[in-house]
């Protein structure tokens, strides 16, 4: 309970507070959910029904609480056409990069114990060379001159770097600079592991010729791995090998980017050599048309074979045209797989013509569309249960404005109570969608005295109203007893509670005795009154009691207060004052303040209360009720 303001909740915090806090969580909760329900309904992920969710609210021109709402009303219905991708995230090869670099230090830690003191005078006493010279000069690859360093047995142990030409660089890209003078196992050991070494060390003792054309290759310096495919040649020289070599990096790079796009984009490219008769297709292209890695791609004429019977004309159609008019073609078709499941394609294809102008082969580009398809076929089922639920909540809130209106009586139409003069403000909201709960009731009892009463229903639409029509009638069927308000809201507590659907909402019901001057009233969790006599303005005291429906058997208090004649009582519901920019304390104390300087008159009091206030109608509905003592 709150000690500052009097009302039922948490320190310093009101029963409007709450309500909206209420309403921000259920709206949270909604989104939520929907999320989760598009996601399942379209197979996607929830990042991506969320998107999805905002274009639906924008295409139907909703609030996306409202469109989320409508999603969630509908439930798993729709479920049938969403595909999930069918696409796996690719693993990386650390495992095998780990173990050649446990290899390769393995390798170095031995090798550290060689003695490599002899190094520089082997390469000071090294003769002349010209052999060597000119084939580093005459390669435009890396090239390095190798002599070898031998054991006491003889045995070659490993090579130095003699000499390398300007273009060389290895894997980490060191060049001349830094390799000249030093063995090349201990700056790149992945020779050893690769077995090149040896095949370097036949060269040199058998006068062979290695040419590798392409072979992975790994190396480790400083704990870090390096790979590449590479070519290398190595020939013998007088002095000892000379080796040439070239990194195909860059084309790797290429190779696996134009890959990845394939896979993540699921795109396959295909070429049909006419002349030869043979194709060409990546395995992407393959997976498209539900063909495995060894399988034979269909020639031109036999792609219809594989094409789904319902989509054969229009195929033929795009193959005919293609070779008659040869030009490019473009077509959508579908392929029925082995395991009977259909994938949806987009296809591409282009002749590619000789001098004479005659095809001599075809390009043929095609991508699986299969998710996108079926995520915009639930999405339409979607859109069609929407538009069904919005004419249903159109209809709704047809029967609520109908029902407001057939409840409520017209504000010339309240009757006057004794010893009062009362003027009211009933505003239903501008947006239909925001048709709330607001009443009111006014009544002259038996006994002399005088009822009123203003509440909210909580929510909006058909149930608030519903809840509204049950609350005022209840009320009013309840006042004929004649018992004080703490008991008749007591009473209506009960029946707000005991509804189907459960309800709660906000309510102040008193009663004025003309002869005394006193108010008697009863405050069920709604905003103070306000109290205006002599040029003063200020929120009435509340009694902490909670908002009907919120907790049962509940013994509401009467409080009573004394009155002058001239005193002006103030009721409103929170569409007046509440903004979701603005703090509440602080517009209800606006509020007081225009009261305070308004002109006498409860129907001046409320006009100059609309002009100055600048509420939002399009938000809630809003109801001011004024008592004026006479």
């Amino acid at each position: 309970m709150s000690e500052a303001d009097g009302t039922w909740g948490p320190p310093g915090v009101h029963a409007a507070d709450l309500e909206g806090l209420r309403g921000a969580a259920h709206d949270r909760a909604v989104m939520a959910e929907a999320r989760v329900v598009l996601a399942r309904r379209l197979g996607v992920p929830p990042g991506e029904a969320l998107q999805h969710l905002i274009w639906l609210a924008r295409d139907l021109e909703m609030e996306l609480p409202e469109a989320a709402a409508m999603v969630v009303q509908g439930g798993g219905a729709g479920t049938e056409g969403a595909v999930v991708a069918g696409r796996r995230a690719p693993r990386a090869e650390g495992t095998a990069q780990r173990g050649v670099v446990s290899e390769a230090e393995d390798l170095l830690h031995r090798l550290a114990a060689e003695d490599t003191g002899g190094d520089d005078g082997l390469i000071a006493d090294l003769p002349a060379d010209p052999v060597a010279r000119g084939l580093l000069d005459g390669t435009l690859d890396s090239a390095a001159h190798l002599v070898p360093v031998r054991g006491p047995d003889g045995e070659v142990q490993d090579f130095l770097y003699a000499e390398l030409n300007g273009a060389a660089r290895d894997l980490f890209g060191r060049g001349p600079e830094e390799l000249t003078g030093l063995r090349l196992l201990r700056t790149d050991p992945g020779a050893a592991l690769s077995g090149l070494f040896e095949e370097y060390v036949a060269v040199l003792e058998g006068g062979t010729t290695l040419d590798r054309d392409s072979i992975m290759y790994s190396t480790v310096q400083g704990g870090l791995s390096r790979s590449s495919r590479m070519s290398v040649r190595c020939v013998q020289v007088p002095t000892g090998v000379c080796v040439t070599w070239r990194y195909h990096s860059g084309e790797d790079r290429s190779a696996r980017r134009l890959e990845r796009v394939e896979r993540l984009a699921l795109i396959g490219f295909g070429e049909w050599d006419l002349v030869t008769g043979q194709a060409d297709w990546t395995p992407q292209m393959l997976a498209n048309y539900g063909l495995g890695p060894d399988e034979v791609p269909p020639a031109p004429h036999d792609l219809p074979k594989v094409v789904a019977e319902d989509d054969l004309p229009l195929v033929e159609e795009a193959v005919q045209t293609m070779f008659s008019r040869r030009e490019p073609v473009e077509a959508e078709h579908r392929v029925i797989g082995k395991d009977g499941a259909r994938r949806n394609l987009w296809l591409f294809a282009e002749p590619v013509l000789d001098a004479a102008g005659l095809p001599v082969s075809i390009n043929i580009v095609s991508q699986d569309i299969t998710r996108r398809r079926g995520v915009e076929r639930a999405l339409a089922e979607t859109r069609r249960q929407m538009l069904k639920q919005q004419a249903r909540t159109a209809q709704e809130r047809k029967v609520a404005v109908t029902l407001r209106r057939a409840i409520l009586p017209d504000e010339e139409e309240v009757g006057q109570l004794p010893g009062l003069r009362v003027a009211i403000r009933a505003l239903a909201a501008e947006s239909t969608a925001r048709i709330g709960g607001d009443w009111f009731a006014t009544r002259a009892m038996p006994d002399g005295r005088a009822l009123f009463a203003i509440g909210d229903a909580a929510g909006h639409g058909l149930p608030a109203a519903a809840s509204m029509a049950r609350s005022r009638n209840g009320l009013l069927g309840l006042s004929c007893t004649g018992e004080p308000a703490g008991r008749l809201v007591g009473w209506l507590n009960e029946l707000v509670g005991s509804m189907d659907p459960p309800a709660t909402g906000t309510a102040i019901v008193g009663h004025y005795r003309p002869e005394q001057r006193v108010m008697e009233w009863t405050c069920a969790g709604h905003l103070p009154p306000i109290l205006v006599r002599d040029g003063h303005a200020e929120p009435l005291e509340v009694y902490r009691d909670p908002l009907l429906g919120a907790l049962p058997d509940w013994e509401y208090k009467t409080i009573s207060t004394e009155l002058r004649p001239g005193d002006l009582i103030f009721l409103y519901t929170d569409g007046l004052v509440e903004r979701r920019d603005a703090d509440l304390d602080e517009r209800i104390a606006r509020l007081t303040g225009i009261l305070r300087d308004s002109s006498a008159g409860p129907e001046l009091a409320l006009d100059e209360v609309l002009a100055r206030m600048e509420h939002d109608r399009a938000a809630d509905d809003t109801t001011m009720f004024a008592l004026h003592v006479e």
